[in-house]
């Protein structure tokens, strides 16, 4: 099947085809009602676990209830954002959030049994699919006219694979398929009431009565005009899971003891055009975006002064939004630092967490100094060669990598490092030579350091890699589904492309990861984490079973 991940240029705008406002005017009577929605967050692909269940407890004992990753130390916020929309657009539906990094699957099997949910939403990430599976299926057992909706960047890239594999045939009901989550959320939500066709819901794919998979897609609704999710929703998840794990990892580098997550910003500056633009922002449709400042901040002044937690930008280029960088036409970080400067609660906190290239970071460092507290770069590679012309990073060397370090340490900025081992070329005299050079950094810039995460390439969906991967491989054509065997996809990925296997990327790895604790000493004040791959061939087969063995007692 011909994939649609072809580099393209992201529409920002309110597709006048769809419903954008909610609730809907004159829907207030429907003519059936939906009594609850729980909405499941599965383990993010940064989590830091080389199992394939990915931080999904199948039987913790007493006490590690949450796993101290870091991954597991954020809330969701793509369902945040929904369950604030829902709030306000229908306050009499209940709701439950659940995010599996922190549940026992038998306590949320029995959650299920006692009281199913009418509808149930799922962020589904490639190294967790299963598991989404799993818990779709045991609550379609239980309720077979439950309605379940897939979302984020596996399901959604690969709908048409959802919704008509083998499993997904029979438990997804609907995906969405772009970034217009709470509006594609909203929309189901009024359809399934009687309120709406549902060809006006935007970013929705889903079966029609003769079996064909229509795709209603929708540009990005414009950041500026949207809600940004109410933490104080989830304040007693905060309590009880994620600001243990954020404890566990980072508490010692911050002021506030807890972290979230807020859709800022999003896209890449990284040229005009899909041809100039990084292949990773542009195989992804990414366009820069950015929240309306003068909206935020009062909702980032809840987050600081009322519920005392520090702010993950989760964008792709946020150190990429300020005047002084390409046409000089996004003032965003610039307006946003005047405003944050002026604001009595945030004027006296860092408290934001930043992505941003090298580059980036460079041009905006010294205008950010006063609230971003941590600044996450993508460094990937030390061997520009590695990089190759079109990497995410663009860091052109450790030259300009060491600038920004001498940088950083001189602004007093923390900083949450990552890259990539196995990188095409790779041989094994690099995989020493990049291991050595992290070693060196973490050695020399120890203080300024939350965390390095390095890991082999993740070949998923919406990647450059997966996306050359699926063109020059038929193996990889044939693997490709609803469920992607994503270790074998990398493993082949490096076999191919470079000198080394993934054995030997994952022992130099293990030696880096040796290598930080040495540094560390009982202090533990550099974590350390790698990309979850999963595929395991004990824990697969596991789960599969468990998955097999509820759709055997489906209608």
């Amino acid at each position: 099947m011909k994939m649609s991940l072809e580099p393209l240029r992201e529409f920002v705008g309110a597709d006048p085809r769809y419903q954008w406002d909610y609730p809907c005017p004159g829907v207030t009577n429907p003519p059936r009602r939906i009594r609850s929605v729980w909405y499941f967050g599965l383990p993010l692909t940064s989590a830091h676990r080389d199992a394939h269940a990915g931080g999904v407890q199948l039987g913790a004992a007493p006490g590690e209830e949450g796993h101290p990753n870091e991954g597991s130390a954020y809330p969701h916020a793509s369902l945040v954002e929904m369950i604030t929309y829902q709030v306000r657009c229908f306050p009499d539906i209940a709701w439950r959030y659940i995010d599996m990094s922190h549940e026992q699957w038998e306590q949320v099997r029995i959650a299920i049994n006692e009281d199913p949910p009418d509808v149930a939403a799922f962020t589904v990430y490639t190294a967790t699919t299963l598991w989404a599976m799993i818990v779709a299926a045991e609550i379609k057992r239980v309720n077979p006219d439950a309605v379940v909706i897939f979302g984020n960047d596996h399901a959604g890239i690969l709908y048409q694979e959802t919704l008509t594999g083998k499993y997904g045939s029979r438990l997804v009901d609907f995906v969405s398929t772009g970034n217009n989550g709470p509006f594609t959320m909203m929309g189901l939500l009024t359809h399934l009431q009687g309120g709406l066709d549902r060809r006006r819901i935007p970013s929705l794919a889903y079966r029609t009565n003769g079996g064909e998979v229509v795709n209603q897609d929708a540009g990005t609704f414009p950041l500026n005009r949207r809600m940004l999710p109410d933490y104080r929703l989830i304040i007693d998840h905060l309590e009880n899971h994620y600001d243990r794990v954020f404890s566990a990892w980072y508490a010692q580098h911050y002021d506030l003891k807890r972290m979230v997550t807020v859709p800022l910003d999003g896209g890449c500056t990284w040229g005009k055009s899909p041809g100039r633009r990084c292949k990773h922002c542009s195989i992804q449709g990414l366009t820069p975006k950015t929240t309306d400042v003068a909206s935020a901040i009062p909702v980032l002044e809840t987050i600081v002064g009322e519920i005392g937690a520090n702010v993950y930008a989760a964008g792709d280029s946020t150190f990429g939004f300020s005047s002084d960088q390409w046409d000089g036409s996004i003032s965003y970080l610039n307006d946003m630092a005047e405003a944050c400067a002026k604001s009595p609660i945030l004027r006296d906190h860092r408290f934001m967490l930043a992505y941003g290239l090298v580059y980036e970071f460079l041009q905006s460092a010294e205008l950010c100094k006063g609230f971003i507290r941590t600044w996450n770069v993508g460094l990937e590679a030390f061997d520009p060669k590695l990089l190759k012309g079109d990497s995410k990073g663009v860091n052109k060397g450790p030259e300009r990598i060491g600038e920004a370090l001498e940088l950083a340490q001189s602004l007093d900025y923390k900083l949450f490092a990552s890259g990539i081992l196995g990188l095409p070329g790779t041989t094994l005299k690099d995989l020493r030579q990049e291991v050595d050079s992290w070693l060196s950094m973490a050695e020399t810039y120890g203080d300024l350091l939350t965390s390095v995460s390095v890991a082999a390439p993740g070949i998923i969906p919406g990647s450059r890699m997966y996306w050359e991967s699926y063109n020059a491989h038929p193996q990889v054509r044939a693997w490709h589904g609803e469920i992607l065997p994503a270790r074998r996809l990398t493993s082949l990925y490096i076999r191919e492309n470079t000198d080394v296997e993934l054995e030997d990327v994952e022992a130099a790895i293990m030696d880096l990861r040796n290598g930080i604790l040495q540094l560390n000493g009982p202090s533990e004040h550099i974590k350390f984490g790698f990309y979850m791959l999963g595929g395991r061939d004990e824990e697969e087969a596991e789960e599969y079973r468990i998955l097999d063995e509820i759709c055997a007692q489906l209608d």
